[in-house]
């Protein structure tokens, strides 16, 4: 449901008329109207969702309004307190699962699209900019920041030993981004700093927001993919007004400022030298550190080790799955079909065997309690017969790219129809014709989702935070569609797998 459906729904549940609504929330009656149309976007400012829940949730007192509110937000019974309940309520109004899928979309093309350098080339030139002496400098406002930063980079650069940045920020990127030339240097040096061997521990500003989690990701991506860098974000809200950056380098320097608001335009930024000063704001870093999470893992194709742990770990539980790949999941790919493509390729035959060995065993038995689902699009014929369909993250097995040859890929696609014969809870659905997106998208409910940029240079993201794996399994729901996801029409699907199979051979055939 989208947030005007959510609204339209509670609103008729508890009798509620706009008027009503709107002096609780103090908005205009024909706002709310138009909300609950969905002529109008949710609204950004949570304290209004909340305020609307809050006033609904002391509207639910019928058994029968309890009883349809526990279906649809699907609990086995309403939170008896009442600002637990309110809270349930507020929840859900925020978890806009079309809007939601829309966005992480936009964010895989984005994705998928990025270029082939691992990370920003270094400048043309080393950083010329004489360093401070002083133990502690001032610079003001959004120039002092962004002369304070480049400082702080080019003396980071210029170390000869490599060390750990820790990056912290609540206040507006708008002094990194907004000034175009000012960004592209940023992140030359970003990448020249990573190049000198420093890694980084960033705590990222995320509120919870779908938004912020996307937009910081997409942000950080091209550095992401340098695989040096070790992303956080502080699971709670914060109240958003006092807010504070920490740059810090422990063996170097520390840029310092804080603000209320999105007032930065007379802050002061301080540069940091003494050793004592740097220290101690490494340890206020560090203990913030220690209440945050991991926003998620980061593996390259030369983190195989990483990656094979990591999902190993992933299909270890139980749970409902879907996955999007580019052509077909080595999940579902036989032993024999997956030793002839490992050879080939020149991988570690006997550890990836073994790998998959283990997952297969576990992917059968999720089988046996839960729905696994496949969204496939089916390759175009010449494409198969020429060589040019991918062996899903074959580039993370060890031996770079592979590809079917066009027996294989036959091969392949039977054991997809013989487990859509054997096994109920395998379902598989036929999406349109493929399009140039190189994404993987593994989605298991509730419990996290690893997305994967196929392209060149490959790189993987293993996250478990729960708004962000809510989003992922929305936007695969998504293409499916909630009707075709609770209903699948398992003989139609097999009947165009079993043609297009056997045009596909007819095509063999005939050379």
């Amino acid at each position: 449901m989208t947030f005007a459906e959510k609204l339209d729904f509670l609103m008729t549940l508890t009798k509620t008329t706009n008027s009503a609504l709107a002096a609780r929330v103090a908005l205009d009656a024909s706002y709310i109207s138009r909300l609950r149309r969905g002529k109008r976007l949710m609204p950004k400012d949570e304290g209004i969702i909340q305020g609307m829940a809050a006033s609904l949730a002391r509207r639910v007192v019928e058994d029968y309004q309890k009883r349809a509110l526990s279906d649809a937000l699907k609990l086995a019974s309403l939170p008896g307190d009442a600002g637990a309940f309110a809270e349930e309520l507020a929840r859900w109004l925020l978890h806009d699962a079309a809007a939601g899928a829309e966005r992480v979309g936009m964010f895989l093309s984005g994705l998928s699209g990025l270029g082939n350098r691992s990370a920003p080339a270094r400048p043309p030139e080393d950083c010329q900019l004489p360093f401070p002496l002083d133990a502690m400098s001032v610079y003001y406002g959004v120039e002092g920041k962004r002369r304070a930063a480049e400082y702080f980079l080019c003396e980071v650069a210029a170390g000869e030993k490599p060390q750990t940045l820790l990056l912290f920020s609540d206040e507006s990127t708008a002094w990194m981004t907004e000034d175009p030339v000012f960004a592209e240097r940023w992140a030359k040096l970003m990448g020249r700093v990573l190049s000198r061997g420093n890694r980084i521990k960033i705590i990222h500003t995320i509120s919870r927001e779908l938004d912020e989690m996307l937009s910081a990701i997409s942000q950080w991506m091209p550095l992401y993919m340098s695989g040096a860098i070790e992303p956080y974000f502080y699971p709670k809200k914060r109240d958003g007004i006092f807010k504070r950056t920490l740059f810090i380098a422990p063996e170097t320097a520390a840029v310092v400022s804080n603000s209320v608001g999105d007032q930065i335009a007379a802050a002061a930024n301080i540069l940091y030298r003494d050793p004592a000063a740097v220290g101690s704001f490494a340890e206020e870093f560090r203990q913030y550190l220690r209440l945050c999470r991991p926003l998620m893992r980061i593996f390259t194709a030369r983190d195989q080790d990483g990656y094979s742990r990591t999902i190993l770990e992933f299909e270890r539980e139980r749970a409902d799955t879907i996955m999007k790949t580019e052509s077909l999941s080595l999940l579902t790919m036989p032993e024999r079909l997956l030793a002839g493509i490992l050879r080939r390729s020149g991988a570690d035959e006997c550890s990836n065997f073994s790998i998959h060995e283990t997952r297969r065993g576990s992917f059968l038995e999720n089988l046996r309690s839960n729905r696994f689902t496949e969204i496939i699009s089916l390759p175009d014929i010449e494409a198969v017969k020429s060589g040019g369909v991918k062996v899903s993250m074959s580039d993370m097995l060890g031996g770079g790219a592979v590809y079917y040859d066009p027996a294989e890929f036959a091969a392949h696609l039977e054991q997809v129809l013989s487990l859509l014969g054997s096994c109920e809870n395998y379902h598989v659905h036929l999406a349109g014709k493929p399009t140039e997106d190189r994404y993987m998208v593994y989605a298991r409910e509730e419990l996290g989702v690893i997305v994967a940029k196929t392209s060149q240079p490959p790189v993987v993201l293993a996250m478990s935070e729960g708004n962000m794996a809510a989003a992922f399994w929305d936007f695969l729901k998504n293409i499916i569609g909630e009707k075709a996801y609770q209903q699948t029409d398992r003989a139609a699907v097999s009947g165009a797998l079993s043609r297009y199979l056997q045009s596909l051979r007819a095509a063999l055939r005939a050379g």
